[in-house]
């Protein structure tokens, strides 16, 4: 196995290399405001005043609740972005780009979904529990496939139920069941179901970002096992009695994919400063030297 660079991309990995590193920090210097809580006036704390008027049992600010929940998987996304310079780093970009920024992407996109402006803010706090109620759900399903202990399993179980409890608080009666894990789940809950990645991905543009149409059926048609895709990336040359596989580095290509992921944290982590109305200078400053080429 073997990679081919061409001669000249020294300075452009070490170029994509610090912007990777320097949207990273612009993350974490601005999410250091989410522990305090929405601004005043925000959409979430508008939010939280409604849905306090609906679950008048509920002990936490919804609102507040579904943009944490959206921050935490912007967060998830930043350390994906740390993955991918590493990769940078190491001039392994032929093939292994594309899974890594489709991560982000599914990120990005769940907190597309949460942070949608203009929805209701009983939609979005079904949205949130739906969410946590699924994610139950298929821990519990992994613990099961896993052959966990009696305990473990119980404890996935417990987890689930707590969680099922919760979104019944909010939303009595609502169908809560999923026997198959391989189809979604056919929940309505407030006028809302329950998304695949695909369609959750599909609200990134409302984040925004200009030039990314499709981005998620892209990086997934590269991601995925695919002999087409693969035959445009690899050459394969037989060798005495072996075969070697050569992957071609297209400079273009790779650039493109670690933009438009570098572009969907500071999107999203964007929407969520606006969510919270707190402070998104650093992000934007990032985003002016990233289009000025000053790193």
């Amino acid at each position: 196995m073997s990679s081919i660079h061409n001669g000249d991309d020294a300075d452009v990995f070490e170029r994509w290399s610090a912007v990777l590193a320097d949207v990273y920090i612009a993350w974490r210097t601005t999410n250091v405001q989410f522990a305090a809580g929405p601004a005043e006036g925000s959409p979430a704390s508008r939010d939280d005043v409604v849905l306090a008027g609906l679950c008048r049992e509920c002990d936490k600010p919804e609102g507040t609740g579904a943009g944490l929940d959206a921050v935490q998987m912007i967060d998830a996304a930043a350390q994906h972005v740390l993955g991918l310079r590493v990769l940078v780093d190491s001039r392994t970009v032929a093939l292994t780009v594309w899974p890594v920024a489709r991560a982000i992407a599914e990120h990005v996109a769940h907190a597309a979904w949460l942070l949608e402006p203009g929805i209701a803010p009983e939609a979005r706090m079904a949205r949130r529990w739906m969410a946590r109620l699924a994610g139950a759900h298929r821990y519990r399903w992994m613990m099961a496939a896993r052959k966990a202990t009696r305990a473990q399993q119980r404890g996935a179980k417990e987890t689930r139920e707590a969680i099922r409890q919760q979104l019944l608080l909010r939303f009595p009666g609502a169908d809560t069941e999923w026997d198959d894990p391989a189809e979604n789940p056919g929940w309505t809950i407030a006028g809302e179901t329950y998304p695949t990645l695909g369609k959750q991905s599909r609200l990134i543009e409302n984040l925004g970002v200009e030039s990314l149409a499709g981005v998620y059926d892209v990086l997934s048609l590269f991601a995925h096992p695919n002999p087409i895709t693969l035959a445009m990336l690899v050459e394969r040359n037989s060798v005495g009695d072996h075969v070697e596989f050569t992957y071609r580095v297209d400079t273009d290509q790779w650039v493109s994919v670690v933009r438009g992921a570098s572009r969907l944290l500071y999107a999203a982590a964007h929407a969520a400063c606006g969510y919270f109305a707190l402070d998104a200078g650093h992000l934007e400053a990032w985003y002016d030297r990233c289009e000025s080429g000053e790193q």
